[in-house]
């Protein structure tokens, strides 16, 4: 009993000095928040390319799968820079492999191809090149480089196992089998082939082959259409070859939805039971202090996304500003996030997503549509005014997350219009298509191309190897984790499970700590400092190829420096002219590398293993 009286004087303490500090500051400063965007003028590498690492992806007409696949694979190449083609295997030229280290098959029908150009490929996998073969297929002319004696029926599999350390921590997470829905074939396989994964009955699912001096990798499955396997599809592309550079952002962040918010005084059966108090005291006396103990200690930044007001006014004549219990709230939360570094990005006037009737699925989610755009446009602005009211006029807004990740094309426009600084808007990245999704490919907006697009990769409080394969695929595929959470999840049946406080803490530490432990490189970051580094690599070309114990990278439209994943067979780095590296592991006879490009000319410096 004395000890809870103590604890109670000094969260007691602990708020007085926060309510006397923050109000302090409130009467004393305004606050700032101006992020420079401009880039330097571009330069370019003069260092001479002779056989630059190329790509060639074949794929199937007709076949939304190999579609799905294709496109995959574009995104990840564009945004890392890779020299590729993208030629229909149906196409009647004969062509020309020599000039691709990597031939990827995105096929299930191989009808439309030439026999010139099948022997044209064996010949040059038998000559060194590599074949990556990334679905099955009943009939395909390539089955016997792969090892395959014979084929049975179509089977459904849906477990995954890892049998190589492609990328670090992967191999041993057991996620849900929802990920791992699949369709394969029965097969016999030769003795000759190495197996990089296998269902849970130790059946075969990927392996690799060697082919005269080259490889063939195959794909006893379906798993590269979804995006849940982009970055492990990226992985072992880079599994498969002797040595890769791929630009990633390196990042890391931490999204806070309704966050500053105001602050509702209601009694929660968990909180009450847990802690002894309203939803208010918990929020400011226990909540918050554990969310920066956990920035601290697992080294995050947060980036939290304001609500103005909870009320259900889409009517532009309705629309009204805030209490002076609001702007309390607002202001001393917003004002803590900064003075640890954090970033203010905007959630919504209140928290129903900007659009317009029929554009979303409103009844599903309990929300009425706005009357209009300038309804919006009107909710925006007293947003905006209101945001300036509680931190001053230096006070700009750069990112924005959509209430329940909605936004059509109508509440885009809202946006655009009302806050003319903003760069990015954060939708997610896993999900199936619904009307007004804001689900995104990372890049620029599809709308407003001034706009940039930086999907959430996971989000909730929840350890599970589901959560974490999301943050490790991310990474793999763009070198970065972008994860959200909400302050009432507690509170929450669905997102909070009912779990404690104390419960759900430890799990969401365990996350990042996970994270940190297999891949400890990633640069802590806001928003606005992600979306500046995206900005760096979005237009530079490069090429790369590897002489003897050097790697050469030559790089055009160099606008400073950025961070790559390298990858290089029975070598290491000794030295890196014109950039720097950061040694993450060693799997086998493969070493794993952050290297930074801090110059248009890059040369890194090889000795063996």
């Amino acid at each position: 009993m004395k000890s809870k009286y103590i604890l109670g004087l000094v969260l007691i303490a602990v708020f007085f000095f926060q309510e006397l500090r923050i109000k302090n500051l409130e009467d004393i400063f305004n606050l700032k928040q101006i992020y420079n965007f401009s880039l330097p003028t571009p330069v370019s590498g003069n260092l001479k390319i002779e056989k630059p690492e190329k790509y060639l992806i074949l794929y199937g007409d007709g076949s939304e799968g190999s579609q799905d696949i294709k496109d995959g694979l574009e995104e990840v190449f564009n945004f890392s820079k890779v020299k590729y083609d993208s030629i229909s295997i149906s196409t009647d030229k004969a062509l020309d492999f020599s000039e691709y280290s990597l031939i990827i098959l995105a096929v299930e029908n191989y009808s439309g191809l030439l026999k010139e150009n099948f022997l044209g490929i064996k010949e040059r996998v038998e000559k060194g090149g590599n074949l990556f073969i990334t679905q099955r297929s009943y009939r395909s002319p390539f089955n016997q480089m792969a090892g395959i004696e014979k084929i049975g029926e179509f089977i459904e599999t849906k477990s995954f196992n890892l049998k190589k350390d492609i990328f670090p921590g992967l191999k041993d997470l057991k996620p849900g089998s929802i990920i791992f829905g699949s369709s394969g074939l029965k097969m016999n396989l030769k003795k000759d082939i190495d197996v990089i994964a296998t269902t849970d009955n130790n059946e075969p699912l990927m392996w690799i082959r060697k082919y005269g001096e080259g490889k063939v990798f195959f794909s006893n499955t379906t798993l590269f259409q979804g995006k849940i396997f982009r970055g492990v599809m990226k992985q072992l592309i880079a599994y498969i070859e002797d040595v890769t550079f791929f630009p990633i952002l390196n990042s890391k962040i931490l999204q806070i939805d309704d966050f500053p918010s105001p602050i509702p005084v209601v009694q929660n059966e968990i909180i009450k039971k847990e802690y002894g108090m309203d939803t208010s005291g918990f929020f400011n006396l226990i909540w918050w202090q554990d969310m920066m103990g956990i920035a601290e200690r697992q080294r995050l930044k947060m980036t939290g996304f304001i609500i103005i007001e909870y009320n259900d006014l889409t009517i532009k004549d309705k629309i009204v500003r805030v209490g002076k219990k609001t702007f309390d709230d607002l202001s001393k939360r917003g004002r803590e996030l900064k003075s640890i570094g954090g970033e203010l990005g905007l959630h919504g006037y209140n928290h129903y997503s900007l659009g317009l009737e029929k554009e979303i699925d409103y009844e599903d989610y309990g929300y009425t549509p706005w009357e209009s755009i300038d309804a919006m446009k009107k909710g925006l602005t007293v947003a905006k005014d209101e945001i300036e009211n509680i931190y001053g006029e230096n006070f700009n807004i750069y990112s924005y997350v959509a209430p329940s990740n909605l936004l059509p094309v109508s509440g885009k426009k809202a946006i655009v219009e009302t806050f003319t600084n903003l760069k990015v808007f954060c939708g997610i990245f896993y999900g199936e298509n619904e009307p007004g999704l804001l689900l995104q490919e990372v890049g620029r907006d599809p709308d407003f191309k001034n706009i940039y697009s930086l999907p959430r990769m996971s989000s909730g409080f929840f350890y599970t190897d589901t959560v974490i394969w999301q943050i490790y695929n991310a990474i793999g595929a763009y070198g970065y984790l972008s994860h959200f959470i909400h302050p009432d999840d507690i509170m929450d049946k669905e997102r909070g499970n009912g779990k404690s406080w104390e419960e759900l803490k430890a799990e969401f530490e365990r996350i990042f700590s996970t994270v940190n432990s297999n891949y400890p490189v990633l640069k802590s970051q806001i928003q606005s400092e992600m979306t500046y580094d995206y900005s760096v690599i979005e237009n530079i070309d490069l090429e790369y190829e590897k002489k003897d114990n050097n790697v050469f990278i030559n790089i055009k439209n160099y606008r400073g420096q950025f961070d790559s994943h390298f990858k290089i067979k029975n070598k290491k780095i000794i030295k890196v002219l014109g950039g720097d590296f950061k040694f993450i592991n060693k799997s086998e006879n493969e070493s794993f590398y952050i290297v930074t490009a801090k110059d248009p000319e890059v040369k890194i410096i090889l000795e063996d293993l």
